[in-house]
């Protein structure tokens, strides 16, 4: 659960949050107390995310070092925006593990031999990521995903120069993973179709967007992120 005035997590059992003392009864619906949640799929359930409709290519940072087997979350990935779902593919646009079960799986056809990064096979329109591709991923731990439920995104607005307003934003996931849930934090800048020419489509995503800062100085950005992700479990 988080915060809907500054965006940190809380527990389900807390009232107010640790952080800002909003109280949480507000932003919980008042059977979810009391009603058991569903829990995260399990390793046999089928996974099945549909088509993506944007890719970002980002390095996630924790609060502490990522498992054995997860250390590639630290450098530059794929982030596919599916319909209800964020999904994170080991690679970016050059070869990946990902992308040998891509081609091992034929799910792109021919042209997969040809095809040297990842953002063409995503784009392919015969990309599909459930099934039997997606568990693959899974199973060998070149895939994490969380709902967007389970993501938020902080914004802080920076101070304005002359008449033109801007703002950074950071990205924060509960990611499902063999290793269990992986918290995760990345800052949203560079998409596959936008390659370090402008940011991409925040409001795409789909996921609950919080102020997290207001009339920043540019060089106070930093720090304002590395606070937030200071809240985030271990």
């Amino acid at each position: 659960m988080f915060c809907s005035r500054c965006g940190v997590v809380a527990t389900d059992e807390a009232r107010f949050c640790w952080k800002c003392g909003t109280s949480l009864d507000e932003d919980l619906d008042p059977l979810a107390r009391s009603t058991p949640q569903p829990a995260i799929a399990m390793e046999a359930d089928p996974l099945s995310f549909g088509n993506p409709s944007n890719r970002w290519w980002v390095p996630f940072m924790g609060k502490n070092s990522f498992p054995i087997g997860y250390e590639w979350l630290e450098q530059r990935n794929t982030l596919l925006v599916c319909p209800n779902h964020l999904v994170l593919l080991q690679g970016d646009e050059k070869r990946s593990g990902a992308l040998d079960i891509i081609q091992s799986m034929g799910l792109v056809g021919s042209a997969v031999g040809v095809i040297r990064n990842l953002k063409d096979a995503v784009a392919n329109k015969k990309f599909e990521l459930s099934g039997a591709f997606a568990t693959r991923l899974f199973e060998e731990k070149l895939m994490v995903w969380c709902r967007k439920s389970d993501a938020v995104i902080w914004r802080y607005h920076e101070r304005p120069w002359m008449f033109i307003k801007s703002s950074s934003e950071q990205l924060y996931c509960q990611f499902n993973s063999k290793a269990g849930v992986l918290h995760a934090c990345c800052i949203l800048w560079c998409t596959a179709e936008d390659t370090g020419h402008g940011k991409g489509d925040i409001e795409g995503f789909g996921c609950h967007i919080v102020d997290a800062g207001s009339n920043l100085p540019e060089k106070k950005v930093p720090e304002a992120m590395a606070a937030s992700r200071a809240g985030i479990p271990d």
